[in-house]
């Protein structure tokens, strides 16, 4: 056991893991604040969700994305397996979840409602995956 959890995972994997619980709970707190539509609960939103973005932007480009590269020199050598296209589906869904997330916070278009409901959608679906990957590699193994 190597994780800071107490699991098979690398620190780096459980630090990631626990900033990914943190951006997944300031998510929800943040689009909670946002459905309120109160002057002050739209000014915390407005708040709380570039944060959200930066921290996972951080989180990409220091753990997840090098971890997918070094994961297309596993799958040359062993692309029978099903990790590798699942973990390439959850980076996928999470780039287009954190390009969403970016272009919300500098640029308005649209019904920004739906914009923002199919982001956080995205989002919930890759921290899942996130997790499920997390469990299977390091917690079954």
């Amino acid at each position: 056991m190597s994780g800071l959890l107490g699991t098979n995972a690398p620190m780096l994997s459980d630090v990631n893991l626990l900033l990914q619980i943190l951006i997944f709970f300031l998510l929800v707190v943040g689009s909670g604040f946002g459905k309120r539509k109160t002057r002050s609960s739209l000014h915390i939103h407005r708040r709380i969700m570039p944060l959200v973005v930066v921290l996972n932007a951080v989180s990409i480009l220091l753990v997840m994305g090098p971890s997918l590269l070094l994961g297309f020199s596993y799958a040359l050598e062993e692309f029978v397996s099903m990790g590798f296209p699942l973990t390439l589906l959850h980076h996928s869904i999470g780039l287009a979840a954190e390009i969403l997330g970016a272009v919300l916070i500098f640029k308005k278009f649209g019904k920004v409602r739906t914009w923002m409901q199919l982001t956080l959608s995205l989002w919930i679906v890759t921290f899942a995956l996130g997790a499920f990957f997390y469990i299977v590699y390091f917690i079954g193994h």
